[in-house]
């Protein structure tokens, strides 16, 4: 499980996600970046309180234009009124 970690960290790291994440799980495919990964390999993007991001949900003013994951692989990006951004489809 370790090891598992340590490589999550390492996808992050290369991938510049600057949200903390954890580990999502699931047989699902996401198209990240231009290539194709399983959900297993894609951290999703977490909230304040640790749980991974759905959309329609507030995001961080700080998060504003930034792309964010769910636990399901999907990607959101944090828009729409700058005072009170949320997670939108792009």
């Amino acid at each position: 499980m370790q090891l598992k970690s340590a490589l999550a960290g390492l996808v992050i790291a290369f991938v510049g996600i600057a949200a903390p994440v954890t580990v999502a799980a699931g047989p699902a495919h996401a198209e990240h970046a231009g290539t194709s990964v399983s959900a297993e390999q894609l951290a999703c993007t977490t909230t304040s309180s640790g749980s991974c991001i759905r959309g329609g949900q507030f995001c961080s003013q700080s998060m504003y234009n930034k792309s964010g994951w769910d636990a399901a692989g999907r990607r959101y990006v944090c828009k729409g009124d700058r005072s009170h951004p949320h997670w939108m489809k792009p």
